[in-house]
Order: structure tokens, then C-alpha cells, then sequence
């Protein structure tokens, strides 16, 4: 899911969503899950010229994305949804008073269970050595910022600064969270199960590692 709350972002969004035939471009991709250029303008009914500034405009906000993949005549160009689900906040912020923040490195973990492939690494570099779960109990691991993990789970305590007796009204949560492929593969899936004091929040199905997209 996509968070939107700043108005530069927000103002591309609509603009990408302010024509009947984008709308409609959405609507075959979401249905079909992914198509060539030439199936999605004859479905749409316009030609592929008519086609392509409406691509860049939904490309440009997010809402698809242009992957390559080779056919008989060289490389085609197949156009698939980024996103089904955005979240748009109107709201102007609440006030400093009464927010209360923690924060925990991707290393400060209470609990792991991991299977290869997995590894850890801070800002300097690996941490152990990849594909062997023992590095995830060393002393090192707090310094990590980033993890992976083929399957299993990793727990955190979050530390509650919050008075006793104060009422929560809202929590909010960021993370980055994402598919890690061997060297960067554009269709690779991974189900995120996301929970909190043991509830399922939600399941995301990360698309793949979409290292060699810059951005």
C-alpha cells in the first residue's frame, strides 16, 4: 500500500487519475495482471501512440510499472500495476504535544527465527556471514540496518514511552519491507505478514527486488 500526505505527490496522483482513460487502463491491468503494450491498446481501443503518454503519466505517479521481458521479435515492453491499494491523508499533522516516538534499528530484534538465505549488514558492510542464521544472535546485529531471511520471522519489543493512564489515539508505523532477490529480479514474491501483540495486521505481497530500477 502506498502512503500519500505530501501535496507535490498527492498532486501527480490526481492528475494521473483526472482521465476516464487511465482510469480505464488501470481497471484492464488490475483484471489481467500484467499485459504487453499492443494487448493493452487494442483492449483499450486506442493505438499504441495514443496510449504511451497515458502510460508515462500513471508511470510517473506510481500506479504502473513498464518491465521488459523478451518475445520473438527482441524485447517487449509489458505494463503491470504498482500498486492496488493507496492510502491519501488530508490532514495536517497532529501536534507535538502528546506524540511519543520510538525508534529501533532492523538489528534490534528480541526474537528471530530465520532459514537461509539470510544475512545482516549495517552501513559499513555484511555482518558475519551471509546464509548462516548463528549471525543473527551476534553482539554485532544491533548495528544492522537491513536484514533478509528466506523464511521464519524476527520479533521486536517496541519501548513504550507512553504515561500510564494517557489515551492512544492513533499509532502509526513505518518500515521499509521489500523482496530480496540474488542480484535484483523484478518478479520475485515474498508474503510479508505484518503483526502486533500477536494480531495479524495485514499480509503484503512484495512484487520483487527492483534493484536495477534507479528510484
Amino acid at each position: 500500500m502506498r502512503y500519500i500526505k505530501e501535496y507535490p505527490e498527492s498532486l501527480a496522483f490526481f492528475e494521473a487519475l483526472g482521465s476516464e482513460i487511465r482510469v480505464r487502463i488501470l481497471e484492464v491491468l488490475l483484471d489481467s495482471g500484467s499485459l504487453g503494450m499492443n494487448d493493452l491498446a487494442r483492449q483499450i481501443g486506442v493505438t499504441n501512440g495514443a496510449l504511451t503518454p497515458h502510460i508515462r503519466k500513471l508511470e510517473a505517479a506510481g500506479l504502473v510499472q513498464i518491465v521488459s521481458a523478451p518475445d520473438t521479435h527482441g524485447n517487449q515492453k509489458i505494463c503491470k500495476p504498482h500498486l492496488t491499494k493507496t492510502l491519501v491523508d488530508f490532514s495536517r499533522g497532529i501536534s507535538p504535544d502528546g506524540v511519543y516516538r520510538s525508534h529501533l534499528r532492523a538489528g534490534q530484534y528480541s526474537s528471530c527465527e530465520v532459514y537461509p538465505t539470510c544475512g545482516l549488514a549495517s552501513a559499513s558492510g555484511i555482518i558475519g556471514e551471509v546464509d548462516d542464521p548463528r549471525f543473527f544472535t551476534h553482539q554485532d546485529r544491533f548495528s544492522a540496518d537491513i536484514l533478509w531471511l528466506t523464511k521464519g520471522y524476527v520479533e521486536y519489543l517496541v519501548p513504550c514511552v507512553i504515561p500510564p493512564g494517557h489515551p492512544v489515539r492513533r499509532i502509526s508505523i513505518s518500515a521499509e519491507l521489500s523482496s530480496e532477490a540474488p542480484g535484483s529480479n523484478s518478479f520475485w514474491p515474498s508474503d510479508i505478514h505484518f503483526y502486533i501483540n500477536g494480531v495479524l495486521l495485514g499480509v503484503w505481497t512484495s512484487p520483487g527486488d527492483f534493484a536495477d530500477v534507479p528510484g
